[in-house]
């Protein structure tokens, strides 16, 4: 969707992009509860974080080619609140995330997000510092300054909206399980894995502590992610969250953990309809530099 290409984009045709996904993905053809179930068959592209990464996005979007290949889905997660090197700069981030909302509706079976705790915080107020600057704060200002004091804040909250429909996890019918992240070994007497299994509203995803646990862990053990490939029933994992200077790595033999916000990021593609293992998708991961 071409809607978005300008740097100054309309408030109300950003507002009602954002409603119209946000409405499509609590639709999903593919969500069960509070996740999706995937079919078996067809391809699905995983990324990592993206933190407004552009140039990222817009390979990941000339690889897929949605329009030639209706079996093929995009995970995306993390797009929001981007790493500032220069001081002065704006965190456009936003405009990622309203290119990403256009992408959902021109494919609406093919696009499908993950909740990530950038979001969530973002959607939730909660409070995110990072090198000295509190990125919910820039992130806000970006979007008023771009569309005006009064419009800026029905943006955002179109944003909140929007974000607030995004499902907790996806699972495959190959067994390969994708989330943000994963709860921490430390808080899993906290963690309610029934939050998959039932619809949440708005507020019951802003209140949930196991949402905020699932998106926000990173201390994990061989034994802890054993514990939890088995509770979801799946041998593989793959998520985002935690950086990767490389793009990539594989933890405890059946983690993948991906990060597509750098000049070194990846993405990984792989075939729904057949068994994978933890190696053969490495095997499979690809780093954006090589997109044409």
């Amino acid at each position: 969707m071409t809607l978005f290409a300008q740097s100054q984009p309309d408030a109300a045709d950003a507002i009602d992009v954002l409603k119209s996904a946000a409405e499509l993905n609590w639709n999903d053809p593919y969500r069960v509860g509070s996740m999706l179930q995937m079919p078996g068959f067809g391809q699905l592209v995983m990324t990592g974080d993206l933190h407004g990464h552009f140039r990222n996005y817009e390979k990941l979007q000339k690889y897929a080619m949605l329009d030639r290949a209706p079996a093929r889905h995009v995970v995306l997660h993390e797009m929001v609140h981007k790493d500032i090197q220069v001081p002065g700069d704006i965190d456009d981030s936003h405009l990622l995330l309203l290119k990403a909302a256009a992408y959902k509706c021109e494919f609406p079976d093919q696009v499908h997000f993950l909740q990530s705790n950038h979001e969530l915080a973002q959607f939730t107020g909660y409070t995110i510092a990072k090198n000295g600057r509190i990125v919910i704060d820039d992130y806000n200002s970006a979007v008023r300054n771009t569309y005006g004091a009064r419009k800026g804040e029905d943006v955002l909250a179109a944003m909140s909206d929007f974000i607030a429909s995004f499902p907790l996890a996806i699972r495959t019918s190959n067994r390969v399980w994708l989330s943000h992240s994963l709860p921490d070994i430390h808080n899993m007497d906290q963690f309610d894995p029934t939050i998959f299994d039932k619809p949440m509203s708005r507020a019951e995803i802003a209140d949930s502590r196991s949402a905020f646990l699932l998106v926000w862990g990173r201390r994990h053990t061989p034994d802890h992610i054993q514990r939890l490939a088995e509770a979801f029933d799946v041998d593989v994992m793959i998520t985002g969250h935690q950086p990767q200077e490389l793009g990539s790595g594989l933890y405890h033999d059946r983690l993948i953990i991906l990060d597509s916000s750098h000049n070194h990021g990846t993405f990984l593609p792989f075939d729904l309809g057949k068994p994978q293992s933890p190696d053969e998708l490495m095997s499979r991961i690809r780093k954006f530099v090589e997109v044409a």
